[in-house]
């Protein structure tokens, strides 16, 4: 009830045209930091299992997959909530491909850490966020320690293989090699490199980072491990995204228990092949 009150008293005064000036004491408890915009508010009811609708009683109890909870709703709640927002963004690729936070992240006044660590595309990536001087670019790759390691991947640009070949760079060769169903004649493309690797624990130090709102991880095939290498002790992200595509059913249920016991709200994110996870 106390949640119903919160939400329909900042509709309502919305709803009047008022500019609010600062939280109500209310929003304050909530932990919001800055105006919540009405997706944000949207993103809370829902969090919390509540459907908005139109007409009194305008809060529903619904279940989580009636709820209609969008990845882009998540990152409008934890805008509202951070008075700094940082995204980290491990495997950014160019940035823009099959980017789930691109268009926010663009539309919003967002301070961010982006990794990608073949050549090539970090060349793109650079291009593509040289108008974001308060987005910090590195290239190189997370792993358990900061050292090197070597990547498979496939170049842009092979005649007759699809321009995604590009984006399965993986430590695991396997990883890549298996596509070669989709993309007949692949494997005879791949090439291996080494590249720089660091870990999250040097990264949070190398930035001074305190605090994250947003760990995004495409790490094609590895996202388990990333999250088992992040040292959730020392800061817990707000709110997660990562690919579950390759993951097993067993570590897909392990994954998802770890993150409930930090206190995470784990869900299927826009796709069955992401999940995201938010801190409550």
């Amino acid at each position: 009830m106390k949640l119903q009150l919160i939400i329909l008293k900042s509709i309502e005064r919305w709803r009047s045209g008022y500019l609010i000036a600062e939280m109500s004491c209310q929003l304050q408890k909530m932990m919001f930091k800055r105006l919540p915009s009405r997706r944000a508010l949207a993103a809370l009811a829902k969090l919390r299992g509540y459907r908005l609708e139109r007409r009194w009683p305008f809060l529903i109890r619904a279940e989580r997959k009636d709820l209609n909870l969008s990845y882009e709703d998540v990152l409008e709640f934890q805008y509202a909530r951070s008075r700094r927002f940082l995204f980290v963004s491990v495997g950014a690729y160019d940035g823009v491909a099959n980017d789930p936070s691109n268009r926010f992240v663009r539309s919003h006044d967002c301070h961010g850490i982006l990794l990608e660590p073949q050549p090539a595309v970090f060349a793109r990536l650079s291009a593509n966020y040289a108008e974001f001087p308060q987005c910090k670019l590195l290239n190189a790759a997370v792993d358990e320690v900061s050292a090197s390691r070597t990547l498979h991947f496939v170049p842009a640009g092979v005649p007759g293989l699809p321009e995604w070949t590009e984006q399965i760079a993986s430590f695991q060769l396997e990883h890549v090699l298996k596509h070669e169903t989709q993309a007949p004649g692949l494997t005879a493309h791949v090439q291996s490199r080494d590249i720089r690797t660091i870990s999250f624990n040097d990264l949070l130090d190398m930035f001074e980072v305190h605090a994250i709102d947003v760990l995004q991880i495409d790490a094609e095939g590895m996202d388990a491990q990333m999250l088992a290498w992040f040292p959730f002790e020392r800061l817990r992200p707000a709110v997660l995204h990562y690919e579950v595509t390759h993951l097993s059913s067993q570590e897909l249920t392990a994954v998802r228990k770890r993150l409930e016991g930090f206190g995470y709200q784990v869900q299927e994110a826009d796709a069955p092949s992401d999940d995201m996870a938010v801190l409550i």
